[in-house]
């Protein structure tokens, strides 16, 4: 019954538009986003403000985020962070990451740090007793890409067991490469000595062979890796993510798999011989604070300058890499978040419904996207005024 009355009103409705043409319906963007409400402006500069004049609301005060800087793929995530708040009138201020088991605790017991971008292994580095207490008192934003695992060695060491009982350099102490490093090699039962070397210090210990091998973490093509000259004797182990899936089966909801290819280490990587690796997943933590409590709210109003801006970015085909519906295992997301993804998802959903509906009537194509669009509001408030009203619904029984 609803599909002829679905048409005749879509009849009405194109009729009621700005002529009609034979061009090919285009999807439209989804409408409807919500945006975050800017301060008002300020009085002119060139006007005198009077004393006895209302007080202008404040402007929100930075939002201070917690990153490591690692490399272009977290430069590229400040810059879209800097311009997803500054369309809405917001700043971002940062602070230098001191290692993801530090900035774990600073983010839980300074208030006034709002996000940390923390690789989800670093709450295993924490005493067994605190983990899930850790764990209930933070939430997530968003994932962002991860980190991927990097093992240097020379070309007799084929395999991570072989490094047991060999001197690896896994970068400074309290670092994301050292925390990982040791969680990995411990859970598989790999007995190394673990020297705490910067990478150019490492590099040459490696090629004086004082080191068998050097582990470094990296969103995006190693740049100390990279200018490491091989000689042929040098490659990157493989780390097999089924191969570790068993023995880390506590760690794997931390890491991802992933590849290290001959285009990034022409020298290091055979070629059309990608090797299979880890990445350390990542993302955008926050602290659980109350709901309805003035940091609440403010997280509240950054998730949601964030969101819109990422649903406009994942469209982009070479965007920061996030998808903000990607989830984050074993962590729990923030609820406003959580309600933003889930508007998005039905938006969509709507969307694809109402391209379906106008593509099937065949005999009244849209003149432009404009035309297009109010069709397509139009669509939502005739289906809205005939939805059913639960309270109308729910009170039947009383009546009775």
């Amino acid at each position: 019954m609803l599909r002829p009355v679905g048409l005749l009103v879509a009849a009405v409705l194109c009729l009621s538009l700005e002529g009609c043409s034979n061009e090919v319906p285009r999807t439209v963007t989804a409408v409807g986003r919500a945006t975050v409400a800017a301060p008002k402006q300020g009085p002119p500069a060139s006007k005198a403000v009077s004393r006895h004049a209302p007080v202008q609301a404040r402007e929100p005060s930075p939002f201070t985020f917690l990153v490591g800087g690692d490399g272009h793929a977290d430069d590229r995530l400040v810059v879209d962070l800097v311009t997803a708040l500054e369309r809405n009138r917001l700043r971002l201020r940062l602070r230098q990451s001191r290692g993801p088991e530090q900035d774990l605790l600073t983010l839980l017991q300074n208030p006034g740090i709002d996000v940390a971008l923390i690789p989800t292994d670093a709450i295993e580095a924490l005493p067994r007793r605190m983990r899930a207490g850790v764990q209930d008192n933070l939430r997530y934003l968003f994932r962002v890409p991860g980190q991927r695992l990097h093992i240097l060695a020379r070309r007799d060491i084929a395999t991570l067991h072989d490094l047991d009982g060999r001197k690896i350099g896994i970068g400074q102490p309290g670092s994301g490469t050292a925390l990982t490093a040791r969680l990995i090699f411990d859970k598989l039962g790999i007995k190394a000595e673990f020297t705490n070397d910067d990478p150019f210090t490492a590099s040459l210990r490696l090629r004086s062979n004082e080191i068998q091998a050097v582990v470094l973490l990296a969103s995006d093509t190693s740049k100390d890796v990279l200018a490491f000259e091989s000689d042929g004797n040098f490659h990157l182990v493989p780390v097999s993510f089924q191969t570790v899936a068993a023995p880390l089966e506590d760690l794997i909801v931390h890491y991802s798999p992933s590849q290290l290819t001959d285009e990034e280490y022409p020298y290091l990587v055979n070629q059309g011989q990608p090797v299979e690796t880890i990445a350390v997943n990542r993302v955008l933590a926050l602290r659980n604070w109350p709901e309805g409590s003035a940091h609440y709210q403010r997280l509240a109003d950054l998730s949601e300058a964030l969101s819109t801006y990422l649903f406009d970015e994942v469209q982009k085909p070479a965007g920061n890499g996030i998808d903000p519906a990607e989830q984050a295992i074993g962590w729990k997301r923030f609820r406003p978040t959580e309600i933003l993804l889930a508007r998005r998802a039905q938006e969509v959903a709507e969307r694809r419904s109402f391209e379906e509906f106008t593509a099937a009537q065949g005999n009244c194509p849209l003149p432009d996207a404009a035309a297009r669009e109010r069709l397509y509001n139009d669509f939502l408030v005739w289906r809205k005024a005939r939805e059913p009203d639960p309270s109308a619904a729910g009170s039947a029984p009383d009546k009775q």
